[in-house]
């Protein structure tokens, strides 16, 4: 059979995202360095469905991003129009709701950095991912840098 005629996911298939994800996690004990290194990048191997990104960390915050400029700010700096993250809080108690977030979300990696230019924080990610290749995230949506509220 030709290849034109063979279906399969891709990134506007409605029923990929229909369906439960594949489970994807990575472990707690990730040591993500400050905003002088860096990101640390969580590549998928499939298109998400959805993300949980939660802090582990006691005492710093962590920062989520959409591309290596989002969390650290395009010339290094933190100028108010570069801030394209979000903080999670450390999880002082252990039981911080606000330590934790889940995304609906399309992508293929995310980025993470500490919220202290040269402290550490820890992390765990938790995903539901499609049968939709990485691949179909290429060219324009590559990584979504330069994108508006990515940085």
């Amino acid at each position: 059979m030709p290849n034109n005629f063979k279906y399969r996911s891709g990134l506007s298939s409605a029923g990929a995202y229909q369906v439960s994800g594949v489970p994807f996690l990575s472990g707690s004990g990730h040591t993500i360095k400050g905003t002088n290194s860096a990101a640390y990048k969580v590549e998928f191997p499939y298109v998400t469905q959805w993300v949980t990104i939660e802090n582990t960390h006691d005492s710093n915050g962590l920062r989520v991003g959409f591309s290596e400029f989002g969390v650290r700010g395009q010339s290094g700096e933190t100028a108010d129009a570069e801030r394209n993250y979000i903080v999670l809080p450390a999880r002082a108690d252990g039981l911080d709701p606000l330590s934790r977030i889940t995304l609906n979300i399309r992508v293929k990696d995310i980025y993470l950095s500490c919220d202290h230019a040269t402290n550490t924080v820890t992390a765990q990610i938790a995903a539901g991912v499609t049968m939709v290749p990485r691949e179909e995230l290429t060219g324009t949506y590559d990584n979504w840098t330069g994108s508006s509220g990515v940085g």
